[in-house]
């Protein structure tokens, strides 16, 4: 995995030059200019609408699987077609393919992700696809927006209220007495 790391800047600028010798310069250089903005597009569409779903799945309480495998998947294409080179361009488009997708998800996880089943699915009924969030009956979703404080109190009586407040008045600087 190291030496895959190491070799992968290697084989996009390979990539480059093979397609620039092939065809021509221009068309090399179009190509990244052409595939950064499509990359930096979709990015930025896949952005909005993922942060717009997590608001929508935040109030409601559910995550849903489309948002993972839809938005999430069209962020990760456009991070892959901002890097130049014709091997992330390749993985964007797979990555944009559903079922390209979802075998590049088994082979990544390592074949853990089915369709039908998820390990990570909620139990709530007629929830369908919640991720692990308590939804469905008898779990229900605390509603209260108020803002809790950690501390410590003391009750004090009004009578105790004088007194300690005569301890525990801030002291005033003094400046030193000459000698």
């Amino acid at each position: 995995m190291k030496w895959l790391l190491f070799l992968y800047p290697w084989l996009e600028l390979w990539s480059l030059i093979e397609l620039g010798t092939q065809t021509s310069a221009t068309s090399a250089m179009l190509w990244v200019f052409g595939a950064g903005v499509l990359g930096i597009g979709l990015f930025r569409l896949a952005g909005r609408q993922t942060l717009e779903h997590l608001q929508q799945a935040q109030r409601e309480g559910v995550l849903s699987q489309q948002l993972l495998m839809g938005n999430v998947s069209r962020f990760v294409a456009g991070v892959l077609l901002i890097i130049p080179g014709l091997i992330s361009d390749v993985l964007a488009v797979a990555v944009l393919i559903a079922p390209l997708r979802m075998l590049l998800a088994k082979l990544l996880v390592g074949g853990s992700i089915n369709a039908q089943h998820n390990p990570y699915q909620g139990q709530g009924q007629g929830q369908g696809e919640s991720f692990g969030f308590q939804t469905g009956p008898g779990h229900r979703r605390f509603e209260d927006d108020g803002v809790t404080l950690e501390g410590e109190f003391q009750s004090v009586s009004p009578e105790q209220e004088g007194e300690d407040r005569e301890a525990s008045a801030p002291l005033e600087h003094q400046p030193p007495e000459p000698d």
